[in-house]
């Protein structure tokens, strides 16, 4: 389950805003992420204090994921009634669970009598209700409150329900929202490409392993977003996948996201250490869908990647403006996994080296950046998917710094 730590330079919720001693911070910023935004040939990488700065990080906290999508899990995860996980996002404990009814709903873990926490376990199975440990107020698991013991006869149950947090499904995922207000799951993602054919909410997951790595989250995204790197710091991917030139593929980009193919090399059957499949196809796909993976950053945090035999995803959680928890989930078809010899070890070791080389690679950069000798320096042609990254990053934080 998704967890984003309390900053570690700054009490309190995320959305205190930068105080007067940091207006020099701030406006050096939204100067700088002006040049961010500029044409690509002249724009510049973002600052130093994207990077480096606790009130950044604040605002980052504040303007972006207290208002955006976030995707803290999948339906698969809590398949029956009674089921659910909790999710920390910054100050907010949150629990996702599936009702009596079937339907998934999250609420604040905060018991509405005194602000007691109600749950200390990550997940868990079989809830007929949520009780509270402290004065046993409970609650049915749509968040209306069952009871409470011993309130005066003039004590209205129904002004007391959990309070809730708007979560919705997209393609087998759990995204919630902290604000109460703004668009649909549906809307919001209403330009992202038809991912249907990997038949996403049908896969299951194979395979989880969590990363903490000393950079910050998004010098991951842009990591993500590029492989202008890739021929000497991935030979092992590079063996296998062709880096696309800019002016060979088309670029997808859309409100919430930005993402682009690589094609594999003829041979090459999927991304492994043998480049061999172990596993089937996702059905029904194409052939011209086996010879491409895709890769989307969907903002601000989700990293999708659909291949022919299996989608990968990581997902980007900031603890501190130099540390980010890094979820990364490998999901293949249930008949691969429950086939009797699933074994997906060659497909999870090949990405858990490259993982761990790009985890090196954004930590080496969070050490450049910090140092009062780094300059934004400009992007390479193939890092067309970072500038706009960066120029989503820019226009959504250059009007709160300003």
């Amino acid at each position: 389950m998704t967890c984003m730590g309390n900053p570690e330079a700054g009490s309190g919720r995320a959305g205190h805003g930068l105080n007067s001693e940091s207006q020099q911070t701030r406006s050096a910023m939204a100067a700088a992420l002006a040049r961010t935004l500029a044409p690509f040939v002249e724009a510049r990488a973002l600052p130093a204090a994207a990077y480096t700065s606790p009130q950044v990080l604040q605002f980052e906290l504040s303007e972006l994921f207290a208002k955006d999508w976030l995707c803290v899990g999948r339906a698969a995860d809590i398949p029956q009634a009674g089921d659910y996980f909790v999710t920390q996002l910054a100050a907010d404990s949150i629990v996702i669970v599936r009702g009596a009814d079937g339907a998934i709903r999250a609420f604040f873990n905060v018991c509405r009598h005194r602000g007691s926490r109600l749950f200390d376990t990550a997940s868990g199975h079989g809830l007929s209700r949520i009780l509270c440990p402290y004065h046993s107020w409970s609650y049915h698991l749509d968040g209306t409150l069952q009871n409470a013991p011993r309130m005066p006869d003039n004590f209205c149950k129904a002004d007391y329900s959990l309070k809730t947090v708007r979560a919705e499904q997209y393609e087998g995922f759990i995204f919630i929202s902290l604000s109460p207000v703004g668009p649909t799951v549906a809307q919001h993602f209403a330009r992202l490409p038809d991912v249907g054919r990997f038949r996403m909410p049908e896969l299951v997951s194979g395979k989880r392993i969590e990363y903490e790595v000393a950079a910050n989250w998004k010098l991951i995204c842009e990591n993500y977003s590029e492989c202008y790197h890739c021929s000497h710091a991935h030979p092992q991917l590079h063996r296998l996948s062709d880096l696309i030139s800019r002016s060979d593929r088309t670029q997808e980009i859309g409100d919430c996201f930005n993402g682009a193919p690589m094609k594999l090399r003829d041979g090459v059957e999927t991304m492994s250490m043998s480049g061999k499949r172990s596993v089937p196809t996702i059905p029904g796909l194409s052939l011209d869908d086996c010879r491409y993976v895709h890769y989307y950053v969907i903002y601000p945090n989700l990293l999708l990647s659909p291949h022919p035999d299996y989608v990968l995803t990581h997902s980007a959680w900031p603890l501190a403006p130099d540390r980010t928890r890094v979820v990364c989930e490998w999901l293949f078809s249930y008949d691969a996994v429950n086939s009797g010899h699933f074994d997906p070890s060659d497909i999870v070791e090949f990405w858990d080296l490259t993982n761990r080389q790009d985890w090196a690679l954004c930590e080496r950069a969070q050490l450049g950046v910090q140092s009062s000798g780094f300059v934004p320096g400009p992007y390479q042609a193939t890092e067309d998917c970072v500038h706009t990254f960066d120029r989503w990053y820019a226009g959504r934080m250059a009007p709160v710094l300003t």
